[in-house]
């Protein structure tokens, strides 16, 4: 049921006076038996990846973690204009996380023609070839993970995460997060890792102080792009 917008400020100061703090961190582990909520759909190119995946030698895996909060009814936050970079045959940023109907411009700054697109069931698109200068924008207006390819350069992927919830990040370089006024109540915490796919957990919010929990990402070792 949508909330009227007159409503909206009302309700979210009677919900925040029986609001905490959320602070969690991300464990990433080598892949054991667990399956991921919903694994990558698409093709994942990829080269072999480091040999240890485990929280002490993550490196760089943090970078691609981003987490949010489902369950609040609360509205999402503004609609945002972000940008995915084609550059040195990548993308750039290659995981980003926005606001449902956000737009994200797809600017090619390589010396020879993309062609940006994906095959996900959030949204389907073709941008089409064009060359160094030009840019193409495409508008997020459903929840849900993109992944986003170039027809020509099979090395090239993205995700771009939208999301409807008014909390959302990335993890942190130590894989610490934190949402800050979330009503109390019963809530999911899903992480996207860029290969590792989908994972969630339930948590309960007091309506004071700080919640402490934690989301285990087991990594596939045998491929990280």
């Amino acid at each position: 049921m949508k909330i009227p917008h007159a409503c909206t400020g009302l309700l979210a100061l009677a919900m925040s006076a029986f609001a905490g703090d959320i602070s969690g961190h991300v464990v990433i582990t080598k892949r054991l038996s667990k399956k991921p909520v919903n694994a990558a759909v698409y093709n994942l190119r990829g080269v072999a990846p480091p040999e240890s995946a485990n929280a002490t030698a993550a490196g760089n895996e943090y970078e691609r973690v981003v987490l949010w909060l489902e369950g609040s009814k609360l509205p999402p936050k503004p609609p945002v204009t972000a940008s995915i970079d084609q550059r040195d045959l990548d993308f750039s940023p290659d995981l980003l996380i926005v606001p449902v109907g956000s737009t994200v411009d797809f600017p090619n700054s390589d010396p020879i023609f993309h062609n940006v697109f994906s095959l996900s069931k959030t949204q389907t698109f073709d941008l089409g070839f064009y060359p160094r200068g030009q840019s193409r924008p495409v508008k997020f207006n459903r929840a849900g993970v993109v992944q986003i390819y170039c027809h020509l350069h099979a090395k090239m992927y993205a995700v771009i995460v939208v999301t409807s919830s008014p909390w959302y990040d990335k993890a942190s370089a130590d894989g610490t997060f934190s949402f800050n006024d979330v009503p109390a109540g019963r809530y999911r915490l899903f992480a996207w890792h860029k290969i590792a796919g989908l994972y969630q957990v339930d948590v309960n919010v007091s309506a004071e102080g700080t919640t402490e929990t934690s989301i285990r990402i087991p990594v596939d070792v045998e491929r990280v792009p």
